[in-house]
């Protein structure tokens, strides 16, 4: 019965993430002329926190296994270990408005896309004074039809450094809808990471924090996870938070089809080799390369979904001619090395991938080491 049980409850937890996967995004129903067209489009931008975020420690997340109880040990050793790396992070940005610079970027895009002024009226904040969220919300609806507005663009952002490796992540939360009736027209989650894609990641979302690691249980972060971000003063860590930023708002524009840009495809179609939407990420990733050839990262994602999609031969043979193109670009190297040995069984084809992705650089993994031993 115990057993029984617990495969229903795994089955449960399933069948929900899948319908939550499925419930992220709502598009078809938008159309980008309704930023010309609506009465009065509003929009509001909500930045719930006031600096960068810095979640890098596993400890909490490792010892969630265990139970509750080594659960709150582990969330009282992760909340020392992350407000010490906070620190010195806060101390190289030195003042530095992550948010307000988010904010503004995001503004500056959204009000270039329409003829006549957009009105920036205020997030939904609150459910209290009413009974439940969903009458806040149309008490919400009400106040911008009273006002006229006919479109209501809403946006909540997020950024820090999270994860044992401490990726930087930018996030846009944003629905449209239709004031009148109430309709989400579009909505989406989407965020860009500071990673490179490679063929044997193990993806799990770092911003996500509540679930236990049991697939990847560590209690030390790697050595540079703070440490690239402080080195030089924060300065590089300032020019890649803007950096992300631009492109997470491109993503953005791009998803609503209010703009076109290979940053934006790149950062849809990676978001998409994450989450395992494999045949969309080779839209996305096709159209960043042909928008904007010279980027190497969107060949790369391309040929990395075409091998996730079971198109082997098309993978091999874009990845052979960016690793000609572009010989010190460490993950196409790697891909390579990785297809070869690990996918084909061919170590001897795998072999001047391999040593030139080790002398860029890589830490192969496990199964990789393995395929490249002498038999």
């Amino acid at each position: 019965m115990f057993e029984r049980n617990v495969l229903r409850g795994y089955i449960a937890a399933i069948t929900g993430l899948m319908l939550l996967a499925g419930c992220t995004a709502v598009r078809p129903g938008f159309e980008p002329a309704l930023l010309q067209t609506a009465a009065s489009p509003a929009y509001s931008i909500a930045v719930p926190q006031s600096e960068m975020v810095v979640a890098v420690s596993p400890v909490r997340q490792t010892m969630q296994i265990g139970g509750s109880i080594p659960a709150l040990l582990g969330a009282g050793i992760s909340a020392i270990q992350d407000a010490r790396n906070a620190s010195r992070i806060h101390e190289v940005l030195g003042g530095y408005g992550c948010g307000a610079f988010f904010e503004r970027q995001l503004r500056a895009s959204l009000e270039e896309q329409a003829d006549a002024p957009l009105h920036q009226v205020k997030p939904f904040s609150t459910a209290a004074g009413y009974h439940n969220a969903r009458d806040a919300r149309e008490a919400r609806m009400d106040g911008l039809r009273k006002s006229a507005h006919g479109l209501v663009l809403d946006f909540d952002l997020s950024y820090g450094i999270y994860g044992a490796e401490g990726l930087l992540a930018t996030r846009i939360r944003g629905e449209a809808t239709d004031t009148e009736s109430g309709k989400v027209l579009w909505r989406n989650t989407i965020t860009r990471y500071s990673l490179d894609l490679y063929a044997d990641t193990r993806w799990r979302d770092p911003m996500e924090r509540m679930a236990p690691s049991y697939f990847s249980p560590r209690f030390f972060t790697a050595e540079d996870a703070v440490s690239q971000w402080t080195s030089d003063g924060g300065a590089h860590l300032k020019r890649c938070f803007e950096k992300s930023v631009m492109d997470t708002v491109a993503a953005v524009l791009t998803d609503m089809g209010l703009e076109e840009s290979a940053e934006g495809h790149y950062v849809l179609g990676m978001q998409d080799t994450l989450e395992g939407r494999h045949e969309a990420a080779v839209e996305h990733f096709s159209r960043a390369a042909a928008l904007a050839p010279e980027m190497v990262e969107a060949g790369n994602g391309l040929a990395l979904a075409q091998a996730k999609n079971g198109r082997m031969e098309a993978a091999l043979a874009s990845a052979e001619t960016l690793a000609a193109a572009h010989p010190d670009y460490l993950p196409v190297q790697y891909n390579l090395a990785w297809w070869y040995a690990v996918e084909m069984k061919s170590p001897e084809k795998a072999r001047s991938y391999f040593d030139r992705a080790v002398a860029l650089g890589a830490s192969p993994g496990r199964r990789l080491e393995k395929a490249m031993r002498p038999k």
